[in-house]
């Protein structure tokens, strides 16, 4: 059964039911509260965040393990679009530039190859930037492996 984002919220051996991810999760105090906009035909996911003072590292710096979790996040988001929820088994992430405390990141991850039993994501996590080529600069690039929690097919 699809909840009203349009993904699964029960699986073989995961749940998605209470809506406290720390990241997406709607009843958690203190988190987040992201909200992902889904392509389920590309198998891709995005969203935004501005992080405030409470996320920071060093001074004025988002702190990287919370960047980590919302490309975590919207790569997981990305392999929902194919119905099934997952768990993550691998993820490497890349700190292109600092990102700061009050800056709008966006989001995007996709699925760039599925199988019987995992699905291969990448992501990216941007600002906008008039002044670039493609109006962003990226700031963070993440991959990730994610065991399906229902194979494919069977």
């Amino acid at each position: 059964m699809d909840d009203e984002r349009g993904i699964p919220t029960e699986g073989n051996r995961v749940t998605f039911q209470d809506d406290h991810c720390f990241v997406c999760g709607k009843e958690n105090p203190i988190g987040l509260h992201l909200k992902f906009e889904l392509d389920r035909e590309n198998h891709k996911a995005g969203s935004s965040v501005i992080f405030t003072k409470d996320h920071q590292g060093w001074d004025g710096v988002v702190h990287g393990g919370l960047l980590s979790s919302v490309m975590d996040d919207v790569m997981a988001y990305a392999v929902m679009t194919t119905d099934n929820l997952a768990v993550t088994t691998h993820m490497s992430v890349t700190f292109r530039k600092p990102v700061l405390v009050g800056e709008k990141l966006y989001l995007e991850g996709e699925v760039v190859k599925l199988t019987r039993r995992t699905a291969v994501t990448r992501a990216v996590a941007y600002v906008h930037d008039d002044a670039s080529d493609d109006g962003r600069i990226v700031m963070v690039e993440a991959e990730g492996t994610y065991f399906l929690d229902k194979p494919r097919g069977g």
